[in-house]
């Protein structure tokens, strides 16, 4: 068994720090590609920006190629006139609202018009000058379908419920080429399994694209899922989400209201029809002696006398009353 000792690494140390140097020297001469920008999935409407970055070293640019496959549909030559140079490419559309930006550090290109023939992977090569013409280059690939751009429809609501009711309504996706899936939340909670219906899809051909729409009813019995402190206020919401593109998710929002008071909603039911009952029977007390008052005033008014006689009567009473009585001094 070899046995090294510190004296032997130290004798090595000087000889690694060389070759430490060595390569970081050749590394900063160079030509490398330091960043690639490609989006992953972007939907066909849009336009779409490809990037990359370099560092020279000690080189001069000849030139930055961009590829679909191993087919070069644009070039940056700034030696050359002209120093751009455009290919035909099936797929491939160069934006011109504004000039691409490339120079000694970075090429940035725009696609546009978009389509099923614009996926594929995309490569770019920088070129270093002669005599060695030294090449980095990278790859990314890119999909293009067609992504939810509109909110989810909320359909069926009615603006308000009474407590035994069920809440029955869909919520239909925008269409995508990629499948969405729809999630229904009551008050911020989920909405469980057992209250939704089996999804729905339809699907059409637009612009060479399988497009879906999907539906997710559900039916939820309000009195399992509101919560006390609503204030008889349901916040409902629908959600459509892209998987593979969490950035295309999509929701939309309705909010509904309750009829009837929160106490027979959550069980009270005992206090509120004792309530009731209290009530009836204030109500009835109090037209009865309506009532009472009204034939006295009728019977009053019918013979002057009577009303004389009533009239001294209470002040004889009210007088005779001792000087302590509640009321003696009105």
């Amino acid at each position: 068994m070899v046995m090294v000792t510190t004296v032997q690494l130290l004798r090595w140390l000087p000889v690694c720090t060389v070759l430490v140097t060595i390569q970081e020297w050749h590394r900063t001469l160079a030509l490398r590609l330091t960043n690639m920008n490609v989006p992953e999935v972007v939907d066909y409407r849009d336009t779409v920006t490809l990037s990359c970055s370099y560092d020279l070293g000690v080189h001069q640019l000849n030139s930055v190629k961009w590829y679909k496959g191993n087919q070069e549909f644009y070039r940056y030559a700034p030696m050359l006139t002209p120093q751009v140079t455009v290919y035909p490419v099936d797929g491939i559309a160069i934006a011109t609202d504004r000039p691409t930006i490339c120079n000694q550090y970075l090429c940035s290109i725009r696609l546009t018009g978009l389509g099923r023939r614009s996926s594929g992977e995309y490569r770019c090569e920088i070129s270093g000058d002669a005599p060695e013409f030294k090449l980095a280059n990278g790859t990314r690939n890119m999909t293009v379908e067609a992504l939810p751009v509109e909110d989810p429809t909320i359909s069926g609501l009615s603006s308000s419920y009474l407590p035994h009711e069920h809440i029955a309504a869909n919520c239909t996706s925008d269409r995508s080429s990629l499948p969405v899936r729809l999630l229904w939340f009551i008050n911020g909670r989920t909405v469980p399994m057992e209250y939704l219906q089996q999804q729905q899809e339809t699907t059409l051909e637009s612009d060479a694209f399988q497009l879906r729409y999907r539906t997710l009813e559900m039916r939820v019995p309000i009195e399992r899922l509101v919560q006390r402190e609503l204030d008889n206020a349901i916040h409902i919401k629908c959600v459509a989400t892209v998987d593979l593109v969490p950035a295309a998710s999509r929701e939309a929002a309705a909010v509904i209201a309750l009829r009837s008071h929160r106490s027979s909603l959550f069980g009270f039911g005992g206090g509120h029809h004792s309530n009731a009952a209290a009530s009836a029977t204030t109500t009835t007390t109090v037209v009865g002696r309506s009532n009472v008052l009204l034939l006295l005033l009728v019977l009053l008014s019918a013979q002057p006398m009577l009303l004389t006689v009533v009239v001294m009567w209470v002040g004889f009473t009210v007088y005779s009353l001792p000087d302590s009585w509640p009321g003696r001094s009105l």
